[in-house]
């Protein structure tokens, strides 16, 4: 008989990788925006759910190479977090956030990834 477990808290990542890259993504010198994981932000998460707008967007442009931290300016206007990304549809994307259409179709595979990611997090099998 296999009992479920859910949002198994060790699957947060201890490294720095996540917010180094949302940091190195967030200082782009193609956009005025100067922000970035500082000492002291909250630990760096495998989880989606858990990611700041800083790590939402340098995942993003992690995961799709072809997205820019300029293009997704509106997710940091919008202070736009891991749990509320993940409630995003296209129809969002496009009219509330303003995301170009080209951006908006990229984040939303993304997305799509994401809660693909989420799922296997929430339910652990163990035999």
């Amino acid at each position: 008989m296999a009992s479920t477990v859910t949002r198994d808290s060790t699957m947060a990542s201890t490294g720095t990788h996540d917010s180094t890259m949302a940091s190195t993504a967030a200082h782009d010198s193609t956009m005025s925006y100067t922000g970035g994981i500082q000492a002291g932000d909250r630990k760096p998460s495998r989880d989606p759910r858990d990611w700041t707008c800083d790590q939402v967007v340098g995942n993003l442009c992690r995961m799709d190479g072809r997205l820019l931290v300029k293009d997704l300016g509106p997710l940091f206007d919008q202070k736009v977090v891991g749990d509320v990304l993940l409630r995003c549809s296209l129809d969002v994307l496009l009219k509330v956030l303003k995301l170009d259409f080209n951006t908006a179709i990229r984040v939303n595979e993304q997305i799509t990834k994401l809660k693909i990611v989420v799922r296997g997090l929430d339910v652990i099998v163990i035999k």
